[in-house]
């Protein structure tokens, strides 16, 4: 009973397994004991064509002919198998060094590179108005102290006191302290240090971030006063009244007065623009009707950003007094965050310069627990300890540094031992510290380098294991050095084409190469037009037209054949038509307008139509019989493959191509 009960459940299992089966199982073709399969050919049609949507827009005799290219390309790529390719040394040489350079590229780009501009432009989508309280050991303050500060005042924050009154009292900041430690409107990339720049967007508007953070010498307790949507840039005007009059002399009550009478213009409906040209004391601006052009924050003076970024589109601001005098302003449009795409570039910059090496740093970090790293201190240390004796370069070789430690493991992970001597090739390699004294700085960020490089090479020899674009970029790579190799040596090595079988061949072709009619002239190119009448006056009145020619053509890249262009077929340029037109040899053309100029160009030689003789046309055959010879030795190449493999084509189940 059971027995029964599992066949009926089994049954409708099988049935909806192959109902189930995709389209993409069907065989298209069949090259000996191999199948290509309807779901493998799409994907290559795909790469092909450029893409899914034209793909699919191809038609059936496109699909067929495809079909046959690509059996053809498979049935060469198997033959490269049973040749030895894929242990050729060479060969997986070239791959393994390419493997290293794309898949490092591409693991860092995906690992760190994209998600950082990703965020970096996400952020930006914020603006943060920020403070802080700056704290650096000195004389009085040790670094243990300042710390222990540090966190007390945190805990007297939390507690209640204001953090306005302590920034005054503790911070070292001289620039904010005054301002009870407001720093100003910040975005994503402002911020070099990476701690600071994600505490600040971890911070509730209000509140201060729980810990002590710590750029270069100083320590900091960061507060978010306001967060808000950031605008990207403002375009704006302003009539300035300045603090010091023309002498360079400061009178701020004249200053005063002026900006006063100004705003009585502009209240009296007076044009923005026309004022500010009239009486702003800022020049530069004046001249273009007060004009600032497009301004982001942090590139105006604080009191003129905070009164600018208040304002609406149209929108003019009462007096605003800064360090250079009186200004009123007029914001004419907001310009709003540009796409992803448009600012992929200065994303990226941005995050090189601002955070990339912090983010570098963690990725080694995370790739040492994966890769089960260990340094050898005790090998390490020695190094340190012969540092004075370390020279990089070939006199490494014969060192006492290379003799006693060169074959000491430096560093090991779970898959490979790197040993000293590897480390002193890379840095040779690489171009560093060649010929120079190493100190144990040197040496420790040599050693550094090259434990980071290696962490990253060992991740880029597995990443295609883990990502299918770059699995895909080494089989097509591999592919193609397989294939390249196949050609050299079944074809391209095998063509011989000598001077004897390039001239048998002409004398079967010759009659399909003839020159038009030709013409051989002089020109004479004048760029200014009252010269060119001048000239052309001159020449037909019999001066010599090579002294002119010398005098006074500007034409570039005829200095050794001055104004001279060799035969030319007559319908070749303006200047070969025009030749054409001149009845008698020795005649001379009408200026006419070429190019950026004019030219005056004389008959020298008209010859008839000629047949092309061998030295003219041998280059050319030349190449036409290497092409036909390597199309022929292909041809018998793919011959012997089909009687090997004798392929099968089914081009009836194209018809389902694209189909799901």
């Amino acid at each position: 009973m059971l027995y029964k009960r599992m066949v009926l459940l089994i049954v409708p299992l099988l049935l909806i397994i192959v109902s189930c089966t995709p389209e993409q199982s069907k065989i298209v073709a069949e090259y000996g004991d191999y199948k290509i399969y309807l779901d493998e050919f799409e994907k290559a049609y795909v790469k092909n064509a450029g893409g899914l949507e034209k793909a699919k827009k191809d038609s059936i005799d496109a699909y067929e002919k495809f079909l046959d290219l690509f059996v053809n390309y498979k049935m060469k790529l198997r033959d490269a198998m049973i040749r030895g390719y894929k242990v050729n040394p060479e060969m997986q040489s070239e791959l393994l060094q390419y493997k290293i350079n794309i898949g490092t590229t591409l693991f860092l780009e995906n690992a760190l590179i994209e998600p950082g501009i990703k965020e970096l432009y996400e952020r930006r989508k914020t603006e943060i108005l920020a403070a802080h309280i700056s704290l650096a050991p000195d004389s009085a303050m040790n670094e243990t102290q300042v710390i222990e500060l540090g966190n007390k005042l945190i805990e007297r924050i939390n507690k209640g006191e204001d953090f306005a009154a302590l920034a005054k009292q503790y911070s070292k900041d001289p620039n904010t302290r005054d301002r009870s430690g407001v720093v100003g409107w910040i975005t994503a990339g402002q911020v070099l240090i990476k701690e600071i720049e994600d505490a600040l967007y971890n911070t509730e508007p209000g509140k201060i971030y729980p810990k002590l953070l710590k750029s270069n010498v100083n320590y900091h307790i960061i507060k978010v006063l306001e967060k808000g949507a950031r605008k990207h840039a403002l375009v704006a005007s302003h009539i300035l009244a300045a603090f010091r009059d023309t002498t360079g002399n400061v009178d701020t009550s004249r200053a005063y007065t002026k900006i006063l009478d100004i705003k009585k213009h502009l209240d009296a409906g007076e044009d923005f623009g026309e004022v500010a040209q009239k009486y702003s004391d800022d020049k530069w601006s004046a001249k273009n009707k007060g004009e600032l052009g497009s301004f982001t924050r942090g590139r105006m003076v604080p009191e003129f950003e905070e009164a600018a970024w208040k304002l609406k589109p149209g929108e003019v601001s009462p007096i605003v007094k800064s360090q250079f005098g009186y200004h009123i302003i007029k914001l004419k449009s907001i310009e709003s965050n540009p796409e992803f795409q448009q600012a992929r570039d200065e994303l990226k910059e941005t995050y090189k310069r601002v955070k990339y090496k912090f983010e570098y740093d963690q990725l080694i970090e995370k790739l040492k627990s994966e890769k089960n790293y260990k340094a050898n201190g005790e090998v390490i240390g020695k190094l340190h300890g012969r540092v004075d004796t370390i020279q990089v370069g070939p006199s490494y070789a014969n060192s006492l540094v290379q003799n006693e430690l060169g074959k000491e493991i430096l560093f090991s992970t779970n898959t490979n031992k790197y040993i000293v001597d590897s480390l002193f090739s890379y840095l040779y390699k690489k171009g560093l510290y060649i010929q120079s004294k190493m100190n144990n700085k040197n040496l420790e960020d040599a050693i550094k380098q090259y434990t980071s490089d290696m962490l990253v090479q060992e991740k880029a020899l597995e990443y295609d294991k883990e990502n299918s674009a770059f699995a895909d970029i080494m089989k097509d790579y591999e592919d193609g050095i397989y294939l390249f190799k196949i050609l050299e040596d079944e074809v391209w090595t095998k063509v011989k084409v000598d001077s004897q079988s390039i001239a048998n061949y002409y004398q079967e072709v010759k009659q399909n190469y003839w020159w038009k009619e030709r013409v051989e002239f002089k020109e004479i190119f004048i760029r200014k037009d009252s010269l060119m009448v001048a000239v052309f006056n001159r020449a037909m009145e019999g001066e010599n037209f090579d002294s002119l020619i010398a005098k006074y053509s500007v034409r570039k890249g005829y200095e050794n054949t001055p104004g001279y262009f060799g035969l030319v077929e007559i319908d070749a340029n303006d200047l070969a038509k025009n030749a054409a037109k001149i009845e008698k040899i020795g005649g001379i053309a009408r200026p006419f307008k070429h190019q950026d100029g004019y030219s005056i160009v004389k008959l020298v030689q008209r010859v008839p139509p000629s047949q092309k003789t061998f030295e003219e046309v041998q280059a050319e055959l030349s190449s036409i019989l290497q092409e036909k010879e390597t199309k022929k030795m292909e041809d018998e190449y793919l011959d012997r493959l089909k009687k090997l493999y004798k392929p099968k084509y089914y081009y009836e189940e194209l018809i389902n191509a694209f189909k799901q």
